[in-house]
């Protein structure tokens, strides 16, 4: 049987390195467009690096779960009753974290590229498109609410 603290650290790398493959997809979806949309219209070029930040931002939630684990969580280890219990709640709320932050990874880089390219054939047309942006960067917070809740 594994130990309950390779479970907790497999969770706490999932958490990050999934989130961060994640911000990864999205910046690499989005940045084609909003570099293009920048060029064609330079006006824009700063109000379409939203997505860009919003996509960074889920890596940042997935060292949220995992700096939260290592620090409140993984010394419960040695004390639990159940040690299994809390590693895989480790284990868990990383995947959910992870997979949370790929969905809302690649959801912001398509739609931030049609962000982009919509506001740069009609500039008034940004407030609308922003909202696909903001309703993808929700996903991420909902894994981010709940990996917290599976650690708590």
């Amino acid at each position: 049987m594994v130990e309950p603290i390779v479970w907790a650290f497999v969770g706490i790398g999932t958490s990050l390195g999934l989130s961060l493959i994640g911000a990864m997809l999205g910046i690499s979806i989005s940045s084609p467009a909003i570099a293009g949309a920048s060029t064609e219209r330079p006006e824009i070029g700063f109000k379409s690096l939203l997505p860009t930040i919003f996509a960074e931002a889920i890596g940042i939630y997935g060292l949220v779960v995992g700096l939260f684990a290592v620090s409140s969580v993984v010394p419960r280890l040695g004390t639990a009753a159940n040690p299994a219990e809390v590693g895989f709640r480790i284990f868990f709320a990383g995947l959910v974290m992870g997979v949370a932050g790929i969905a809302a990874g690649i959801a912001i880089g398509m739609s931030g590229s049609a962000l982009a390219s919509a506001t740069a054939e009609k500039p008034e047309l940004y407030a609308r498109s922003l909202i696909p942006v903001v309703l993808s960067e929700a996903l991420a917070l909902y894994g981010l609410a709940m990996a917290l809740f599976i650690l708590i």
